[in-house]
């Protein structure tokens, strides 16, 4: 039954988001049409047979059977259509106004994408302190690609893949955008700075890359069950500074649950931080479940604190402005990286893991939702203006072709263009679809 309710949440969040994305951006193209004086016979939400609407003047407002996009028929919009030279046809438009109409509504979902941002910002935004902070290495996975090109804690990165890294957002962003590859980091230590080779390892789920470098992180104390941690008075917040047996002292969490894992029966003295308090336990695994534990789930954090970003309506707009800006100049570096092969294709996400983190957004409260949904609004918008025939993008830049040639292309090998850019289309849902099942299985 709680398999069924998180699925039900899930697919609800899913249809939630897409359909409000697909709502704005056939609004954008539905607005500019009206305002032009283009007539519109349909505005659908999803495609194929009509499930229920209204009509209203010449426009027929429905919702359709497949809810994975939308569309807004307008007349004379197809090549093959006779056309009468009307005004209210879109292709006895001038190049300019069908160029309106194409561009409303990636526009619009563009918009859409800084107006949620900005009600964030004037909400307030609780940021990890650390992002914005100089990347210092506060700690180092055991056998990563960091270890083995010889960082140290303390050393503090300057570039990535000669990109200027000041704080730890922007050396996660570029870490993460180089999967596979050998690059070079340059790296501050104790005033020299000298440059390292480090070979990016790529998460098999994912495709982002990572060399296993972080913050200060903490052994902390996420959950605690009956057992013996709950009998000496462990609290989930509480903080493993460090693990004794006898002579061996550890303080690297993999190394303490391997202590744990082989001490059944056999105490372990702890050392521990709650607040400001530092105190000590001695704990006996015991049995649980077939292996040595002691009730607890313990993960690595930074430090918990955070930072507030709030803002007024203009200097949330000027935020939310820029950070889609920049957003948008990630985006194409990702694309970029993608079709040179310097990034795994792996990173590219489709509708199974849009409805995924659609679920997990929601369940995480308004404000995660809105700032997903921003995300994924910008995206559309985005993709949307990518030049591939039958996407908007595909009709601005048909439209620029035409007036640079000073005519119009034949229908024929406008046919030929769109049916193309359909073959595209079909194979690259292929691709992310699959990537979808393969980090979901």
């Amino acid at each position: 039954m709680e398999i069924l309710q998180s699925l039900g949440w899930t697919v609800t969040s899913f249809i939630f988001v897409l359909g409000v994305m697909i709502f704005i951006h056939e609004l954008g193209h539905h607005l500019m049409a009206k305002y032009l004086g283009i007539r519109v016979d349909v505005f659908s939400l999803g495609f194929g047979p009509r499930l229920f609407g209204f009509r209203m003047g010449e426009t027929d407002y429905r919702v359709s059977l497949l809810p994975l996009g939308g569309f807004v028929k307008m007349r004379g919009e197809n090549y093959d259509e006779d056309l009468s030279g009307n005004e209210e046809e879109f292709l006895s438009r001038p190049k300019s106004h069908r160029f309106a109409v194409a561009i409303a509504g990636p526009a619009m979902n563009i918009f859409l994408a800084i107006v949620l941002i900005a009600v964030n910002y004037m909400i307030g935004i609780q940021v990890p302190a650390h992002l914005s902070q100089p990347a210092v290495v506060g700690y180092i996975v055991s056998d990563s690609p960091a270890a083995e090109a010889g960082i140290e804690i303390g050393d503090r990165v300057q570039t990535v893949d000669e990109v200027v890294t000041p704080t730890w957002e922007a050396v996660q962003i570029a870490i993460a955008t180089n999967p596979g590859r050998t690059i070079p980091v340059t790296i501050e230590r104790g005033g020299t700075t000298f440059e390292r080779l480090v070979t990016v390892k790529e998460d098999d789920r994912t495709g982002a890359g990572d060399i296993g470098i972080l913050p200060p992180v903490f052994s902390t104390i996420t959950s605690v069950v009956p057992g013996p941690a709950e009998e000496a008075g462990l609290k989930p917040g509480d903080i493993i500074v460090k693990a004794r047996k006898g002579d061996i002292v550890l303080e690297d969490l993999p190394q303490i649950l391997d202590l744990i894992a082989s001490s059944q029966g056999e105490p372990v003295d702890f050392t521990l931080q709650r607040q400001d308090e530092t105190f000590e336990a001695s704990i006996t695994p015991v049995d649980i479940e077939g292996k040595a534990r002691l009730g607890i789930s313990i993960a690595q954090l930074t430090s918990g604190e955070t930072t507030t970003e709030h803002y007024g309506l203009f200097a949330a707009i000027a935020k939310a402005t820029e950070r889609n800006v920049q957003l948008t100049g990630l985006t194409f570096r990702i694309i970029g990286k993608l079709l040179t092969g310097e990034t795994s294709i792996k990173m590219m996400s489709g509708p199974i893991e849009i409805a995924k983190f659609s679920g997990q957004a929601a369940s995480a409260g308004f404000q995660t939702l809105v700032a997903f949904m921003a995300l994924i609004s910008l995206q559309l918008g985005i993709f949307n203006l990518m030049p591939i025939p039958i996407l908007d993008g595909g009709v601005i830049a048909l439209l620029g072709i035409e007036a640079l040639m000073g005519r119009d292309l034949s229908l024929q090998v406008k046919e030929r263009i769109f049916q193309v850019g359909f073959i595209f289309l079909i194979l690259l849902m292929s691709i992310v679809i699959f990537n979808d099942i393969s980090k979901n299985i």
